[in-house]
């Protein structure tokens, strides 16, 4: 189970290496990116049109370093003995403020992933306020309930096909003329279904960090009394 993170890794470092012997690249002026954006983009949000889609491949190796580092951790955090667990705090009206403010920052984590494209925030942003929200649920509802509904879900399954999902979108829908290509249109700018991919890429690559980031929490959580 640990070693698929790994071996998913492996195979996109692959892929993306035997992919770049075919990659054309065309030299950017960044005092073109706003009319850029508007023609081929469409993004609000010309950074979101940047690390979406003009500088795709380096947004892909930052997720790629993310994941090297998620293995890092669950692989040394495997070594050291489990000792602990984080207990629900016995107030009722912490527990409830807790819990509100759990749900309102996962909605905001949500909304700064899903508007990326359209305002300040993104993937990277909107997948970690996900996650601090996952923390303080934690602290609402003790560790044990959270990590087995998390564990139920398979979430860490689905957080390992996010790769493969970027390359099938570089391959078959950002490379003009690709199979699913018309299916991510530019659209007007400000709307919200603008900005080629953005959706998809955004939604996968929070989704990825939000599951990183519990990943990371839940393995310190396990041995808080060892650290």
């Amino acid at each position: 189970m640990k070693k698929i993170p790994l071996f998913t890794t492996i195979i996109s470092v692959v892929v993306v290496l035997v992919l770049s012997a075919f990659v054309v690249i065309v030299p950017h002026n960044a005092n073109h990116y706003p009319l850029v954006t508007e023609l081929y983009d469409g993004s609000a949000n010309i950074v979101s049109a940047i690390y979406l889609d003009f500088r795709l491949y380096d947004t892909l190796f930052e997720v790629l370093i993310f994941s090297i580092a998620i293995v890092g951790v669950s692989m040394y955090a495997s070594r050291v003995k489990e000792s602990g667990k984080i207990l629900a705090d016995n107030s009722s009206l912490i527990n409830f403020d807790l819990l509100f403010l759990s749900v309102v920052i996962i909605l905001f984590g949500l909304y700064t992933v899903l508007t990326g494209h359209l305002q300040p925030g993104g993937a990277f942003s909107g997948g970690a306020i996900t996650a601090s929200g996952i923390v303080v649920l934690t602290m609402a509802l003790g560790s044990e309930k959270i990590h087995k509904v998390v564990e139920r879900s398979k979430l860490e399954w689905f957080e390992n096909g996010v790769i493969m999902i970027i390359l099938s979108y570089v391959m078959f829908a950002d490379i003009p003329g690709g199979f699913f290509s018309p299916g991510f249109s530019i659209g007007n700018v400000g709307d919200f279904l603008s900005g080629r991919g953005a959706l998809l890429l955004n939604g996968t690559i929070g989704f990825k960090v939000f599951v990183g980031g519990w990943l990371i929490f839940y393995e310190f959580s396990k041995r808080k009394e060892s650290l």
